[in-house]
Parts: structure tokens; sequence; C-alpha cells
């Protein structure tokens, strides 16, 4: 077995729904980018509570994109479970075998950037644990970050709502409907796993790049390595969100250092072998 799966007849009207949720994807990101930044901006005082702002956004979000695929599901013409990952897990066919190889280079690049993350995150706690901050970091960046059980609650919540969010409209609309309009599932991975990274607008070219990579990778493993199975990728998305959230909750709990304080500059006098020191070039003697 392998996408695009013949079992999938969208019909009219799920077609329709289909694009309204493509469209809803990429015209999301930059709204609620400048929705947050305006909100950031009308606020008076500095929000105590902003994990918990995005969990309530995020709740409203994911309740839209539920109704939109339920619609989907029940207008669709034949919808197959495998068409919406509630298959078995079975190892895709493997011809052709550059896909398959393919689906088991997603799995792996999308396991070391979890090992990767969890390393960063084992050397960042390394530092405060010794008291003193990475270089290039500012004590204001992880004062920033949640430090209260509530908030933890509440950044927790939100990385669920993403793993559902992308289950719900990922997974369980656009990529099985692009794979089909386009006859590639490779196409149809590497086009959603764009749109990943762009669900990341605003927050940094690091972001979403690496959101690009992880979605392109965890659709990969679902199209090309185990078709029409949901747990493996949902397993790798957990883990991803898991490893993040427990550098949180362990650096909630060491206190932040200060900033350190930067070190006078030093001179140098060079001298000669009767001890007069020496001029550099470009500089005269009232300079040293």
């Amino acid at each position: 077995m392998h996408f695009p799966l013949p079992t999938l007849v969208p019909g009219p009207v799920a077609t329709v729904i289909a694009l309204v949720l493509f469209a809803y994807y990429v015209a999301a990101p930059p709204l609620l980018h400048r929705l947050r930044a305006r909100r950031d901006r009308l606020r008076t005082h500095q929000n105590p509570t902003p994990m918990a702002d995005e969990f309530r956004l995020g709740t409203w979000c994911l309740l839209v994109e539920a109704l939109l695929v339920m619609a989907f599901l029940g207008t669709a013409t034949a919808v197959s479970p495998a068409d919406i990952g509630w298959a078995v897990p079975i190892l895709a066919d493997t011809e052709p075998l550059g896909h398959l190889l393919l689906g088991a280079g997603g799995l792996a690049v999308f396991v070391l950037l979890v090992l990767s993350l969890a390393r960063v995150h084992i050397r960042l706690l390394a530092h405060v644990r010794a008291g003193e901050l990475p270089h290039g970091m500012r004590r204001e960046e992880f004062l920033a970050s949640p430090r209260d059980r509530w908030e933890l609650g509440f950044l927790a919540g939100g990385c669920a709502l993403s793993v559902l969010s992308q289950v719900l409209v990922v997974y369980t609309v656009l990529f099985p409907v692009l794979a089909q309009v386009s006859g590639s599932a490779l196409l149809a991975a590497l086009m959603l796993g764009l749109l990943g990274g762009w669900q990341y607008v605003g927050q940094g070219g690091g972001m979403i790049g690496t959101f690009a990579v992880l979605s392109t990778a965890g659709l990969l493993v679902y199209g090309l390595l185990l078709p029409g199975s949901l747990l493996v990728p949902v397993l790798l998305w957990a883990g991803y969100y898991a490893v993040a959230l427990g550098g949180s909750i362990a650096l909630a709990k060491l206190p932040i250092p200060r900033n350190s304080r930067p070190l006078h500059p030093v001179e140098v006098t060079l001298l000669d072998a009767d001890g007069n020191p020496v001029e550099r070039p470009g500089r005269g003697a009232l300079d040293r």
C-alpha cells in the first residue's frame, strides 16, 4: 500500500472544504502574527500569562478546524480508514524502492532533530545550573519563558493543540487530497512541509526552517514509509514536544543567573629589548 490511495473520493463539497482548509492554513499565520503584535502594542503592562492567551486562541482555532474536518468527512463520497490515518501500521510497498528509502530518511531526520533539541536543552541547563548564561543570551530572554505551573500547564496544552491540529487538518485532509490531485505523495509531503514552516512566520528564520524540516520529515514517514497509519507520526511529534516541554519545566525550576558584567578592555603594550614601548603601526605614542 502507498499514497495516493484510490479509495478516497472527496466529491465536490468535500473538495471545496479542503480548499478552504488549505487557504485557512496559508492565511492564518500572518493574520495571527499581526493580531498578537497589535494586542501587545495595546497592552499597557507586561502580560503575566502569555501562554494562557495562546492556549485560548489555539483552542478556538482548533474548534474551527475540527468542524471543517468533520464537514469534509461527512460530505466525502468515499473515505476509507487508511485515507484518514486509522489503518494498522504496515510497511509500504518496496516499489518504488526510492520512496521507501525517502520515508526511512524522514524518520531518521526527525529522530536526529529531536535528539539535537534534547542536547541543546541539556547544555542550556548545565550553564544555568553553573550560575552562568550561555554566550549571546540575555537574562530577559529566560525570564520571558513560563516560570509557574499554570503557565507551564498552558504551554503543555498548546503543544497538544498543535499536534491535534496537524492530525486533523494536514494528515486527515490536506495530505490525502494533495497526494491524489498531484498523483505523488512525495510532492504532497514537500508542499505541506513548506506550509508547516509557514505556520511559524514572524518567529524567526530558525523556527520556520526547523518546522519546515520536521513537517516534511513527518509527512515522508506517513506517506512513504508507513502509509495510512498516524501512529508513528503522532508519536514522533509527541516526542518532539515532550522534549521541548521537559526543557521548559526543568528551566523553570532553576534560578536564572544575572547578566554577566562586560569585562574592561585590556591594553597590551609591547616592549623592545631596551624596555621601551614599541609603537604599533597606525598609532601614535599618545595612544598607548
